[in-house]
């Protein structure tokens, strides 16, 4: 394996020195500025240029074959990642690169003995090694009776935060009931929490989608006539981030501001460790699992319309992964009662059609959305929803998964005489 990965950072290299040329200015053959400007000499320097083409070659190869975090980042910060290794080794190379013609590529007329010093900083590089930083996110909309953790993400309450905390960030001023967690800027509001969502992941782009991962497993959990209850209190936005000093990003909120707060207790702590298995899995099949619920999670939003696309993306992602006879779906959807028999349910599926494939850019405006109504007397959108949400709880985790019950079941019995 060792020896596979060196080949790979030697092949890497040699891909990113074609690219590389030095000169006092850029001719038009299609050059990239220089990464920067080094000083070699007072009132003397140069700059690197790197042909646009043979850089981008040098960028796909990485990304197909470098550490796996980089298939979740853009072409551009790739791009910006190699320019900055080449910074971070302009030492080393300050006595050899003079000597190359100028406007050569660097590839052939480098020492070799000084390609080989490149491609094993570039295999202990981040281009290689994943970096490991911890990610908070704050939840006001949960609570942990029972703390979960696993080697990729935990679910822990404010007060449990410090002990977790002291191996990526050492302070004396922790605030874990509020977010940030840590001083950052004194004009910065803080903002109350019941729950600690951290991840571990090398890059922020992974950790986000980490966390649309678990939060859309997480909002499987309510029942249905809550899932989409919300209120008006305010919930965090934003996320911290932890490697040896810690940084505040800007952003959404992690969750709705739903109603009710969701309890974390020890009868979770199954699924959630499949979860975390899913997580760390490269099968085929977790990673639709994995993708279906970053769709539920995109559909847990205010707006009805605007939940159908993503709840179809989850259906569609599991009827493409592991359940390619459809055999789940026809379980999950017997499991709803004899309500949604294949009709129904092929009627519905012909809404989620028409939303896909562009019979309409409002769901509203579908002939089919109409003809669901007049002909079961039942918000299509609704039994989307339900649908969704049994399937990807019986084919994701199966019997391990307990959806709660209704938070006021008790009082409706009573005064309704419905079961709710």
């Amino acid at each position: 394996m060792t020896r596979t990965i060196a080949n790979k950072a030697r092949s890497a290299t040699e891909l990113l020195l074609k690219s590389m040329f030095w000169g006092s200015r850029a001719d038009d053959s299609g050059l990239t500025s220089a990464s920067a400007f080094h000083v070699v000499r007072p009132h003397i320097g140069a700059g690197f240029y790197y042909a646009a083409e043979a850089l981008l070659d040098a960028v796909l190869f990485i990304r197909r074959h470098a550490s796996s975090h980089l298939r979740s980042l853009p072409i551009e910060d790739l791009q910006s990642m190699l320019l900055a290794f080449i910074d971070e080794q302009f030492d080393g190379l300050r006595f050899a690169w003079w000597q190359i013609p100028e406007d050569r590529p660097f590839l052939g007329h480098l020492p070799a003995k000084e390609i080989e010093r490149l491609a094993a900083a570039m295999m202990e590089s981040p281009i290689f090694v994943a970096p490991r930083m911890l990610f908070l996110f704050p939840l006001a909309i949960a609570e942990t009776a029972a703390p979960f953790r696993s080697e990729s993400f935990f679910l822990l309450p404010p007060e449990e935060l410090g002990a977790e905390l002291t191996e990526w960030y050492e302070t004396d001023e922790l605030k874990p009931y509020h977010h940030p967690p840590v001083p950052m800027h004194s004009t910065m509001p803080l903002v109350k929490t019941s729950c600690w969502l951290g991840v571990r992941a090398p890059v922020s782009t992974t950790a986000l989608r980490m966390r649309n991962v678990i939060m859309g497993a997480l909002s499987l959990l309510p029942h249905p006539l809550e899932r989409y209850l919300f209120s008006m209190r305010t919930v965090p936005t934003g996320y911290s981030s932890f490697e040896r000093r810690a940084t505040y990003h800007s952003g959404d909120a992690s969750s709705p501001s739903l109603s009710e707060d969701l309890v974390i207790a020890n009868g979770d702590h199954g699924w959630l460790r499949t979860l975390a298995a899913k997580l760390g899995s490269n099968e085929t099949n977790d990673r639709k699992a994995l993708l279906a619920l970053q769709y539920f999670f995109r559909a847990w939003v205010k707006d009805p319309a605007a939940r159908v696309a993503p709840l179809c993306g989850a259906i569609e992602a599991l009827r493409k992964g592991q359940d390619k006879s459809g055999e789940q779906f026809i379980e999950a959807m017997a499991s709803l009662g004899p309500a949604f028999e294949k009709r129904r349910v092929t009627d519905l599926l012909e809404i989620r059609g028409a939303v896909i494939h562009g019979g309409a850019p409002n769901v509203y405006e579908v002939s089919a959305y109409q003809d669901y109504w007049a002909a079961y007397r039942c918000d299509p959108i609704r039994d989307l929803e339900l649908v969704a949400a049994r399937y990807l709880q019986r084919a994701i985790f199966g019997p391990a998964f307990a959806q709660r019950p209704h938070t006021y079941a008790d009082l409706i019995r009573q005064h309704t005489g419905a079961n709710v």
